[in-house]
């Protein structure tokens, strides 16, 4: 099964108090986050693009733990 991949926008999320979220295809993340919280949050509004079905514990769940071993291999954000 394919899915398009969702398109990623960094936006400050501040007056929507939230550091990304996700519809129609879009990732919105702020980019004002640490390296690290960058990932998961990356990772957690990919989760729900993919899989909708998820409950939002089952995705904070998954994101963390995805981040954390993604983290722990040395994996790091350059920012241009």
């Amino acid at each position: 099964m394919y899915i398009k991949p969702a398109k990623v926008v960094e936006k400050k999320l501040g007056r929507e108090n939230a550091f990304g979220q996700y519809y129609d295809g879009v990732v919105e993340i702020d980019p004002r986050q640490s390296p690290k919280d960058y990932l998961d949050t990356l990772i957690h509004e990919h989760l729900h693009h993919l899989f909708g079905d998820l409950t939002e514990e089952e995705v904070v769940v998954a994101a963390n733990q995805l981040a954390s071993a993604i983290w722990a291999k040395n994996y790091r954000r350059i920012v241009k």
